[in-house]
C-alpha cells in the first residue's frame, strides 16, 4: 500500500505537532526525575519497577512515592476520555484544544507547588491526558510520551 505524501487530516495529526508534543513529554519526564525526587511523569513502567522493588523491601514511603504518579496517570487517561466524550461533537472548539488548555493550566500551576508528590501527581496526570489525546501522526498510531512502541512502529514502517 502506497501512502500519499500529502496529508489532509487534523492539525493535531501533523508531524510538526507530534514533534512538539513528544518534546514536551520528554521534558516533563526529565523535569520530574531531575527536579522532583527521581519520579517519572511519563515512564510509568519505570515507576512500577521502582514501586515493586520498594514493595519487596517493605519501604512503604517509597511505595507511596511511586504509586502516586501511577494512579495519577490512570486518572489523567480517564479525564482525557471524559473530555472527549463531553466535547467530542463541539463545533467551535475541538476537544483536543480543551485538553491542551487543561494541560497548560495544570503545568503552569505546578511551578507554584513546593510538594514534589503533588507536583509529580499533576504532571503524571497531564502526561496521561497527552498520550490519550495525541495518538496519530499522518494517520499512523504513535505514543507521544513513550519511545518503545514508536521504535517498534517505526521499524515496521521502514
Amino acid at each position: 500500500m502506497q501512502r500519499s505524501h500529502h496529508f489532509h487530516g487534523q492539525m493535531s495529526d501533523t508531524f510538526r505537532a507530534a514533534v512538539f508534543v513528544t518534546l514536551s513529554g520528554g521534558f516533563q519526564d526529565a523535569y520530574t526525575y531531575i527536579s522532583r525526587g527521581q519520579v517519572f511523569a511519563n515512564a510509568q513502567t519505570g515507576n512500577i519497577v521502582l514501586l515493586s522493588t520498594a514493595l519487596f523491601r517493605h519501604e512503604w514511603d517509597i511505595v507511596i512515592k511511586y504509586a502516586i504518579p501511577v494512579l495519577s496517570f490512570l486518572l489523567g487517561a480517564a479525564a482525557a476520555l471524559l473530555v472527549r466524550l463531553a466535547f467530542g461533537k463541539n463545533q467551535k472548539l475541538h476537544w483536543r484544544q480543551i485538553v491542551l488548555a487543561i494541560e497548560i493550566v495544570i503545568l503552569a500551576g505546578v511551578t507554584f507547588i513546593s510538594s514534589d508528590r503533588v507536583a509529580n501527581a499533576l504532571v503524571s496526570f497531564v502526561c496521561a491526558m497527552q498520550v490519550m489525546t495525541f495518538r496519530k501522526v499522518r494517520g499512523l498510531a504513535y505514543a507521544s510520551t513513550m519511545c518503545i512502541g514508536n521504535m517498534r512502529s517505526g521499524a515496521e514502517e521502514l
